[in-house]
């Protein structure tokens, strides 16, 4: 039985935390020992998290914040080379590029066999971070990755751009999909939906996700706005939280659409929700892959999407299983949920086709491949 070392920042409501968690529930426990570790343990789906699974928090007492160059990254390092040396796992698999980084210092430092696999969630042909932290990030990327045992990517486009851009061997590289619990969803999107607009005759557009700059919840907002100034009766619901909540709201204020706008906060369960909506709106900028999208077509409703890099394209086929507009356009987002609000047939089959292209993200499926590289890099190691 291989003891494998689950490592991500913290098991907050983002996309790649639920993807872990998904792994840490599903894993084959006849060949795999799993561990959770943390920089520090917190998080909203950390009620969520099975008891028999063992967590151990770096316990980080300056508080996680990701300044590469200051004391704090310097200690969560040496605190996971510790652990390395105390606990001998065989192979540490961790998400996000922080934690990659952390991961493969920690390797190189502690001198143990244990096999690193390192698990990049997010586009690298854009910056996100800031210019400082994307300079960190990207020369971390070009020096570090390829010391990795095996690179997992969740978007065909993000391998390619680790090949052309940072000259990754491609036999590191592997593409899975994120996973999407179908059943558990759809039995979610069941209970009892409390908010009032679900219960009127009137449209409901949902979008979710972290309210950043990120996910363009801005142009979502101003394409409502052109929605509404064209005679169409609608309401939007966005859930999730973020710094750019206080700014969205003002924005909300300017366009005179507030009292046709709710915004509901981070929900343990969304589904009620995103069941008995209209329409779906991912405005996002870039993704690495987006797992509420993939939510929203397994519950069978009609989605539009942003064709930003990366993820979407892999998903969506324009007019086949959903509708694909370019991103920080609200004129064609505006157009696209016209579209639909005012095209029942064209949601209908949107939201049947959606439901079969759900099918081939389940989770069964998708673990088992994790489980194939976790294997592959222990016997490739084994060989050497």
């Amino acid at each position: 039985m291989k003891r494998v070392f689950f490592f991500i920042p913290t098991l907050g409501g983002g996309g790649a935390e639920r993807v872990m968690l998904h792994i840490l529930k599903s894993i084959d426990r006849s060949k795999f020992e799993p561990y959770l570790v943390l920089f520090k343990r917190e998080g909203e789906l950390l009620s969520d998290m099975p008891s028999c699974i063992k967590i151990k928090a770096l316990k980080n007492k300056e508080g996680v914040r990701w300044r590469l160059w200051g004391l704090t990254w310097i200690i969560l390092t040496a605190r996971f080379v510790r652990l390395l040396k105390a606990e001998r796992p065989d192979v540490v698999l961790s998400f996000m590029w922080y934690t990659n980084l952390v991961v493969l210092m920690a390797k190189i430092m502690s001198r143990t066999k244990c096999c690193a696999i390192v698990s990049e969630r997010y586009g690298l042909s854009f910056s996100y971070e800031g210019k400082l932290l994307e300079f960190v990030r990207k020369t971390a990327i070009r020096f570090l990755y390829p010391k990795a045992d095996g690179i997992i990517v969740n978007a065909k486009e993000m391998g390619e751009q680790l090949k052309s851009l940072f000259h990754i061997a491609p036999e590191k590289i592997k593409v899975i999909y994120n996973p999407v619990d179908i059943q558990k969803i759809n039995q979610f999107g069941k209970e009892d939906c409390n908010h009032p607009w679900f219960r009127e005759d009137i449209p409901v557009i949902i979008a979710a996700g972290r309210l950043t700059q990120q996910k363009g919840f801005d142009y979502l907002l101003k394409a409502f706005s052109i929605v509404l100034s064209e005679g169409i009766a609608c309401r939007i619901v966005i859930m999730g939280k973020g710094k750019e909540e206080g700014f969205l709201k003002k924005l909300a204020k300017q366009l005179n659409i507030s009292d046709r706008v709710d915004f509901l906060g981070f929900q343990q369960n969304p589904y009620r929700y995103m069941l008995h909506s209209t329409v779906f709106v991912l405005s996002s900028l870039y993704e690495g892959f987006p797992n509420v999208l993939l939510e929203a077509l397994a519950l069978g409703v009609p989605s539009i999407a942003a064709r930003c890099p990366t993820g979407p394209e892999e998903i969506i086929a324009d007019g086949v299983n959903g509708l694909l507009v370019p991103p920080a356009d609200e004129k064609s987002l505006a157009e696209a949920i016209k579209r639909l609000l005012t095209d029942e047939a064209l949601r209908k089959r949107l939201g049947e086709a959606g439901k079969k292209c759900a099918e081939d993200f389940r989770v069964a499926k998708i673990i088992k491949e994790y489980e194939a590289v976790i294997e592959g890099v222990c016997a490739e190691s084994a060989a050497k």
